[in-house]
């Protein structure tokens, strides 16, 4: 039975709902109006869920929101205040959290991109305790609490960015945590502005690992710098969701606009635990034209592709889901054609954005995946309220399938894909879960498994009537 909270204030009222045969189910649907968007979301040891974002306008002022939701999705009341904390980094300005993790003492991290005084943004991250209370100080951070991350400017040198009156601009999208060597270490992966010394200003793909006792760089990751890389020319390069695999190497998810021409390419980066690139995995562009068109080198560790360009398509990548024999799922939207154009890969014409997915293995794309080798979901002629798909982000389910999510026909929703790249039709009788909300119709950007592998919690982007978490139950 689905169990259905608005949580206004204390409230809880309870709706039914229909039954649901396939294996993978909702069990629970959150709203609250204390926040407006939760994009940050992780599973606690314990099994209750940790969630940020933020509320107000993301126009003018937000406020940073963390809260603890018990596993039945109602407020944990242990946590601030009735299970909700808000705390600002910049008072009357915009902040955002995308991202939040746990440590092993209990404590709980999020990032957090702030607006500068001088309109440029920086990445934070925060710290609290198990009952909400922000660590300060000597602890972390300062007097602020708030521990500034570096890309390739820390805000005291911005006066010296190329173009001052459009100063450096950062972006943390995942935050995720490293236990797999002695010491507790914090991944923080997203975009910001060309590092000191390249006389660059568009921005540069990034990665860095930091020591989780005090928030300091570690030494041992890329010689103690962040890791960044640019793509060619003065494109705008995009990092988005990563993931800690069990040696510690590390895969940056992401994408790069080409230009008008060849448009959005999917950029995968594996890095070795010590913050090199991994020589045996990518080293390619599909199709290889792309590179030679705009001076764009093949990479050892960098995986660049973009199999829809033939027929005037694009393809973004928000995350990476690993398989078990090492290759990888990408999840994002883009298009399988231009407007009006026939797909040469059996796809319908695109009217508006679609879901696009693509295997990787280390050295190319795995043809036995989907459509020979790549998969758009797409809504168009299915009589949604439109024919708008968008991939957020991407789990690894039992058996190779994966679950994907984010929205499709313009309704919130999550699909699930089997080993062979095609949607699962033991779920939801195609493969889509859709899960249309009254109160709000944001789209699903996280996603987490529970630590028992039995639950995923979903959470929503921005939505001025609040936020949402769902979780769904997996079968065995």
């Amino acid at each position: 039975m689905l169990k259905r909270f608005l949580l206004a204030t204390t409230t809880l009222t309870l709706a039914s709902a229909a039954a649901w045969a396939q294996d993978v189910s909702p069990t629970v649907d959150v709203v609250t109006d204390k926040a407006n968007d939760l994009r940050g979301v992780t599973y606690a040891a314990d099994g209750k869920i940790y969630v940020s974002g933020h509320k107000g306008d993301v126009e003018t002022d937000t406020t940073i929101v963390v809260a603890r939701f018990n596993p039945d999705g109602t407020p944990d009341a242990a946590f601030g205040e009735d299970g909700f904390v808000e705390v600002e980094v910049a008072p009357g300005r915009v902040e955002q959290s995308l991202a939040i993790a746990e440590l092993s003492g209990g404590d709980v991290v999020l990032s957090v991109n702030a607006v500068d005084e001088d309109g440029g943004q920086s990445v934070y991250l925060l710290r609290f305790d198990n009952t909400g209370a922000q660590k300060t100080g000597a602890d972390w951070g300062g007097d602020s609490g708030a521990l500034e991350v570096v890309f390739g400017w820390a805000n005291a040198a911005n006066d010296g960015f190329p173009g001052v009156e459009a100063p450096p601009t950062d972006t943390a999208w995942d935050l995720l945590v490293d236990a797999t060597g002695g010491e507790e270490k914090l991944v923080v992966a997203g975009f910001g502005s060309a590092p000191d010394g390249t006389g660059r200003s568009d921005t540069d793909r990034y990665v860095t690992r930091l020591l989780a006792s005090d928030g300091s760089v570690d030494p041992g990751f890329n010689g103690g710098a962040p890791f960044s890389f640019h793509s060619a020319q003065d494109f705008n390069d995009g990092g988005r969701r990563a993931g800690v695999e069990a040696d510690g190497a590390i895969m940056s998810a992401g994408y790069t606009s080409l230009g008008e021409t060849l448009k959005n390419h999917v950029i995968l980066i594996r890095l070795n635990p010590d913050g090199t690139l991994d020589q045996n995995f990518g080293g390619f562009i599909e199709p290889a034209s792309s590179g030679e068109a705009v001076g764009l080198s093949a990479t050892p560790g960098v995986a660049i592709f973009n199999p829809f360009v033939a027929d005037g398509g694009f393809a973004e990548c928000y995350a990476a889901a690993k398989l078990s024999d090492g290759s990888y799922v990408t999840n994002g939207y883009g298009a399988a054609t231009a407007e009006g154009v026939a797909s040469t890969h059996g796809f319908k014409t695109t009217e508006a954005q679609d879901v696009v997915t693509f295997r990787v293995a280390a050295g190319g794309l795995d043809a036995s995946w989907g459509q020979g080798g790549l998969q758009a979901i797409q809504s168009e002629g299915t009589g949604r309220p439109t024919a708008e798909d968008r991939g957020r982000n991407a789990l690894t389910l039992p058996g190779d399938r994966t679950l994907q999510v984010g929205r499709y026909g313009g309704i919130p929703a999550a699909f699930v894909l089997d080993a062979k790249g095609q949607l699962d039709a033991s779920v939801s009788e195609d493969g889509i879960i859709e899960l249309p909300n009254d109160s709000l119709n944001a789209q699903f950007f996280g996603a987490k498994l529970s630590p028992d592998g039995k639950l995923v919690a979903l959470t929503t982007n921005t939505d001025a009537a609040g936020a949402r978490l769902v979780i769904l139950e997996l079968q065995e």
